[in-house]
């Protein structure tokens, strides 16, 4: 089994990327190093994973904001029309 030269305990801080690093890396990045690490290691692949559920999470509450913000949208165009309705109603009882 051939080790990789980032893993071990003497190069530990050689194997963790700094909370910026990490956030700013792509995803296409983490992917691949996950699967070249995963090949030559038995633990630390959570690293990665771990990241990528936090990005997933991050995408599901932003789509879940997005939707929210429209359905507020959407109830405040359902007062303003049932306004103009019930103004249209009292006017034609009027006449």
């Amino acid at each position: 089994m051939t080790r990789d030269m980032n893993e071990g305990p003497a190069s530990l801080g050689a194997m963790v990327r700094s909370i910026k690093e990490l956030r700013a890396t792509p995803d296409d990045v983490l992917i691949a190093e996950h699967d070249r690490r995963a090949q030559n290691t038995v633990a630390g692949t959570n690293y990665y994973t771990d990241e990528l559920e936090r990005r997933e999470r991050r995408r599901a509450i932003e789509a879940s904001d997005r939707l929210a913000r429209r359905a507020y949208r959407l109830a405040w165009s359902n007062t303003i029309l049932a306004a103009v309705a019930a103004v249209a109603a009292i006017v034609a009882l009027l006449r």
